[in-house]
C-alpha cells in the first residue's frame, strides 16, 4: 500500500492496467513488487507485453533491436505469483504493428490474493 508523506492515511489501487508499457522494463521483479505494494487485496493487474520464448530469452526477458524488451510468459507469471498474484487469464495477442509487421505479444490478467507483500517484507 502507498502511504502519503503528509499523513498516515493509506491509499491502495483496485486495478492497475499497463497496455504496451512493460516493453520499457527488463526484469519485472521490482516493478511488480511496487504494483503489489500499492494494490489492495483483490486488486486486478492487467498488462500486455512483447512475447519471447525461453529459447530466445533464457533470463525471462531480452532487449530487442527496437530498444524494447520482450518477456517470456514464464517470467511474468513467476514474478507475479511470487508476489501474491494469481493468474486469471492469458492470451497470445498482436498488440500492434511495427514497420508493417505484426508484433508478438501476450495479455495477462491477474488478481492479488488477500495476503500480499507488505512494505516490511520488501
Amino acid at each position: 500500500k502507498f502511504i502519503s508523506k503528509d499523513s498516515h492515511d493509506t491509499m491502495a489501487f483496485d486495478l492497475i492496467v499497463a497496455a504496451d508499457v512493460l516493453v520499457y522494463f527488463g526484469n519485472l521483479s521490482n516493478l511488480f513488487r511496487v504494483f503489489a505494494t500499492i494494490s489492495a487485496p483483490g486488486a486486478g493487474l492487467v498488462f500486455s507485453c512483447e512475447r519471447a520464448t525461453l529459447d530466445e530469452a533464457p533470463l525471462g526477458w531480452r532487449l530487442l533491436p527496437s530498444g524494447r524488451f520482450a518477456h517470456t510468459k514464464e517470467h511474468a507469471v513467476d514474478v507475479a505469483v511470487s508476489l501474491g498474484y494469481e493468474l486469471l487469464t492469458y492470451e497470445q495477442i498482436i498488440p500492434r504493428m511495427e514497420k508493417g509487421k505484426e508484433v508478438r505479444g501476450h495479455l495477462f490478467g491477474f488478481v492479488l490474493k488477500e495476503q500480499q507483500t507488505t512494505k516490511d517484507e520488501l
